[in-house]
Parts: structure tokens; sequence; C-alpha cells
């Protein structure tokens, strides 16, 4: 039996984190979910590592994109989506062309976008850990 895909979702909006939650439901997935940068870092190093975490860009204390760096340099081989609302935009477009980072999901964002990016961020990192 494979070993289940855990997901790590960040947002400081309780509805937004619902909506992932219910917008993934139909995919075998075990989500999990903190409401701010510091609560998802303590969440990853008190569990097992997850192969996703979906943060939201503008998160109280420190920004999704730090945040995601973190991730990036303790957790190499967990990827990142940012969540991204028009306004940040900018902010977002500097960083990717700075650092190999992550996928991008702009709000608002459609079920079958979400989906489809998880299934793919979740192929792409599990074809990476597997032995040669």
């Amino acid at each position: 039996m494979p070993e289940a895909i855990h997901i790590l979702c960040v947002d400081d909006e309780i509805n937004i984190l619902k909506v992932i939650r219910r917008q993934l439901c139909d995919m075998e997935l075990e989500i999990h979910t903190a409401l701010s940068a510091e609560e998802g870092l303590q969440f990853l190093i008190r569990t097992q590592p997850v192969q996703v975490v979906i943060s939201d860009y503008r998160l109280p204390g420190m920004n999704g994109l730090d945040f995601l760096r973190q991730i990036d340099s303790r957790w190499p081989t967990t990827a990142g989506v940012l969540l991204t609302g028009f306004a940040d935009l900018e902010v977002v477009q500097g960083a990717l062309e700075q650092d190999r980072l992550l996928t991008v999901l702009h709000k608002p964002w459609r079920a079958e976008e979400l989906q489809k990016l998880i299934s793919e961020v979740v192929n792409k990192t599990t074809q990476q850990v597997k032995p040669s």
C-alpha cells in the first residue's frame, strides 16, 4: 500500500483552509492546516515531513515566500505552492526570478486548477524521492 500523501496548508483565514480542504477532498491526501508560518514550522518540526506545503503570501509575522524558503532549506524534498492575490504579483514575480522556488497559484482559483496543480506537484515530488 503506498504511503499517504501529506499536505500542509498555511493561511490565516480559516475559510481559505476550509475551501482548500473541500476542493481536495476527492483526492487521496492527508491535509493538515496551520494559521501562521510559525505554527506551520512547529507542525513540521514535531511531525514527519509533508510532501507539499501550500502557503498564502500574506501571513502574520512572516510572509509566505520567506516561509517557503525556510521549508526549502530545512526540507528540500518538500514542494512549495504559494497562494497570491493580484496585489502581491510584482513581489512574487521578482522572487521567482531569483529563486528556483515554487509554484504559484493565483487567487481566486478554480477547484480544477488546484487539483491539477497538486497532482502535478505530488507526482514530481514522489518521482524525485524514488530510487533510480
